[in-house]
């Protein structure tokens, strides 16, 4: 599949849709290629935008009754006040047409949206690209693809066996993605990003959060960022650090 021909499919794909069959070759191509990677995340980003403006515009109660109305009479147009309808889609109309310029505000850049976006992605169950207990071979799996594979792995961590591990993109960055699982089956993943690829990385202090519905440790360690996420209460969680 080309980088065009996964951005035709992905024009359809909405923020918060399942991730369908039609979907997943272009969704995994996004997730390789990482100029196919920020546009889509540009892409989500203005859907996004216009539909919390969309939300905004409030239809008039009597709208349906109006509509009906102006199909039944015809007035000469210089006696026709324009109908609250049409002041609405007038708005809609307006709002899609200043989509780039909301999205000069809204472009997802900080840490912040860096780890809501990799929570997400693991929320909607994603693949491994690599399925394996050896973590070397993660390593070497993320280098043969230029990938981060100089990462550090935590001492609490180094306890729970390796899974496998997954390659994703952030605004034309590679992400390493490391995967452990626990006895119980849960798994804990591990996200790696060049420090310099957000302007506000976090401090070498962790930073514990709930994102979604996994709870997230985050840090800094000389050029790299680390976040942690599972499904572990705030306090569990720093046991594997």
């Amino acid at each position: 599949m080309t980088r065009e021909e996964a951005k035709t499919i992905l024009l359809l794909y909405r923020p918060g849709m399942a991730e369908e069959k039609e979907f997943a070759e272009a969704l995994q191509e996004a997730r390789l290629d990482p100029e196919l990677a920020h546009w889509l995340e540009q892409h989500l980003a203005t859907q996004e935008a216009l539909r919390r403006k969309f939300r905004e515009v409030t239809p008039p109660p009597d709208l349906q009754e109006r509509i009906l109305i102006e199909r039944k009479i015809l007035r000469p147009v210089w006696w026709q006040r324009p109908p609250a309808w049409f002041a609405a889609a007038a708005s809609i109309a307006l709002l899609i047409g200043l989509a780039g310029s909301f999205m000069g505000e809204r472009i997802p850049d900080r840490f912040a949206d860096y780890r809501a976006r990799m929570v997400r992605t693991v929320l909607r169950e994603y693949r491994m690209d690599i399925v394996t207990n050896d973590g070397e071979k993660v390593r070497q799996y993320m280098q043969s693809r230029g990938a981060l594979a100089d990462y550090t792995i935590p001492k609490g961590l180094q306890q729970v066996a390796v899974k496998g591990g997954g390659l994703l993109g952030w605004r034309g960055q590679r992400v390493t993605m490391v995967c452990f699982e626990r006895p119980d089956k849960e798994l804990l993943y591990l996200f790696v990003l060049d420090r310099n690829a957000v302007k506000d990385a976090p401090s070498e202090n962790l930073e514990v959060t709930k994102v979604n519905k996994l709870t997230t440790a985050s840090w800094s360690s000389g050029n790299r960022i680390y976040v942690l996420a599972a499904e572990q209460d705030p306090d569990a969680i720093r046991k594997y650090l």
